[in-house]
């Protein structure tokens, strides 16, 4: 008997080697890191991406944007339910909708659709990670990763309507620097050329005014040798460029001021359209205050941060490529610091959800309130000299280079000579729209009634020019605020975004 088994054995193992079939190739399965409740390394940050688009391959693509300093990738994560190619849609949905991705002539980077027409303005950009101390920052992106995808039944609504790419980690070798050597590295780790120190702020590299920033190279805010001198800013203006006619909602995360912000950052004039950023910061405000009872700050970026910062991602998402609406989240909070205890991770991440959910359903709402091309020029930092075609001021009209007098309150104020100091003239955020649309051609333009707060009429006791009702010049967290009166946050300096 057992020599029979045996014979059987021999036998169908001959069989097997000469006849069977070729077993088809199974799908590499990749761990899942915990995402929620720690803070993870590089590698653990791209696994995670890794996982994702292999699990969910019908509406997850990941890409490589570029390569830094130290030969790091930054990675981008698109999540587009709306394509071709996802077999959850209908079979009519799916004809209608454009394909997942563009493939490459290499065969091995693809690239996101550029949808054109009427109706291509859905997506929403967020990238988080870009100042290398602020880590709660990046797992509050890969948060929100994490509820689009594995969590996507419960978000389906909003997935129906918007495209999301999302950069959990601009800066990935200030990053790794900051979790091994110095927990409080801020800028990236190209060394400057003909000098010793190390890094450029990679949230003062890009071209909107960059003539204007810090140009000392030992401050945590150095603005570069030039704009976009950093592989981490080329790799983000070349997405940015690329998605530009699809881009409805550009948000980025730092931390630690509690606050919501939008343009303007360089000066101290109200953005044209600021009524509708308001509007969108307050929605998302409203949010995290009932979900957890924590409350935002909103306002102007120079107003918050009492000071003016030129160069930054948002400025030039808004003023360069005119996507639509633009926003800053400082998360939580001084008393936590850039790195808050691991068990708070989660919490901050989940009611950061609840904000950023809310805010996107209230850019899609937004979406044909706003029409960018007929926009006045672009305000001007105090005492600016450029040619008004130049953007970064480095040239004036007859090519030659311009001295820049930094007077504005900017990174580098405290080394301007003292004579050439002009007094600040504060305006109110209503002064200053007025002053735009008497600049436009097509005048004021005028607003849904009882759509925004600030046209409704108001109980508070009337104001002197010059200030708004914080009696401090504030932001417009203040003037939005309850009978006219500042909140207490409203004291409290931020210094973060710096």
């Amino acid at each position: 008997m057992l020599n029979a088994k045996s014979k059987r054995t021999t036998k169908t193992s001959k069989g097997r080697v000469r006849d069977a079939p070729v077993t088809p190739l199974r799908r590499v399965v990749i761990p899942r890191p915990d995402v929620l409740h720690n803070y993870l390394e590089y590698k653990q940050i791209n696994q995670y991406l890794e996982y994702l688009a292999n699990r969910y391959p019908h509406f997850v693509q990941m890409y490589t944007l570029g390569l830094t300093h130290e030969r790091r990738e930054v990675r981008a994560l698109e999540i587009n339910w709306m394509n071709s190619e996802n077999v959850e849609l209908s079979p009519q949905v799916r004809e209608m909708s454009p394909p997942p991705f563009v493939a490459a002539t290499n065969g091995r980077n693809n690239a996101p659709v550029v949808q054109v027409g009427d109706n291509c303005r859905h997506t929403v950009f967020i990238e988080a990670g870009t100042h290398a101390r602020e880590w709660i920052s990046i797992t509050t992106a890969l948060n929100c990763i994490y509820q689009l995808t594995e969590r996507y039944t419960r978000n389906v609504d909003v997935l129906r309507k918007l495209r999301f790419i999302i950069v959990p980690l601009v800066n990935p070798d200030g990053y790794e620097y900051s979790r091994t050597k110095n927990a409080n590295w801020r800028k990236n780790r190209r060394p400057q050329k003909s000098s010793k120190f190390v890094g450029t702020d990679c949230n003062r590299n890009y071209d909107i005014f960059w003539a204007s920033g810090s140009s000392k190279n030992n401050r945590n805010t150095f603005k570069g040798d030039r704009p976009f001198s950093e592989p981490e800013t080329r790799a983000m203006r070349n997405i940015l460029e690329r998605l530009s006619p699809n881009l409805l909602f550009f948000l980025s995360l730092h931390s630690y001021g509690q606050s919501i912000m939008y343009p303007w950052g360089y000066c101290r004039e109200a953005a044209f359209y600021w009524r509708e950023l308001s509007s969108l910061a307050n929605s998302g405000r409203s949010a995290i205050k009932s979900y957890n009872g924590r409350e935002y700050r909103t306002g102007s970026i120079s107003c918050l941060t009492k000071r003016t910062i030129t160069g930054s991602v948002v400025d030039y998402v808004y003023g360069v490529l005119k996507v639509p609406m633009a926003l800053v989240m400082e998360l939580p909070a001084r008393d936590l610091g850039f790195q808050p205890p691991v068990e708070m991770v989660s919490q901050i991440g989940h009611e950061s959800w609840y904000g950023i959910r809310e805010m996107c359903k209230r850019s899609y709402d937004l979406r044909n309130q706003i029409n960018r091309s007929n926009e006045p020029q672009l305000p001007r930092p105090a005492r600016f000299i450029a040619d008004d075609t130049n953007l970064n001021g480095t040239v004036n009209e007859n090519g030659t280079p311009v001295t820049e007098e930094h007077t504005a309150g900017g990174d580098n104020n405290k080394t301007a000579s003292k004579k050439k100091r002009v007094k600040r003239t504060m305006r109110t955020q209503h002064e200053a729209i007025l002053k735009m649309q008497k600049n436009s051609k097509q005048g004021p333009q005028p607003f849904p009634a009882g759509l925004f707060p600030r046209q409704l009429a108001s109980s508070a006791p009337p104001i002197r020019p010059g200030l708004t009702r914080d009696r401090r010049g504030g932001g417009d967290g203040a003037i939005l605020s309850s009978r006219g009166k500042p909140p207490v946050s409203s004291t409290m300096p931020i210094g973060v975004f710096l």
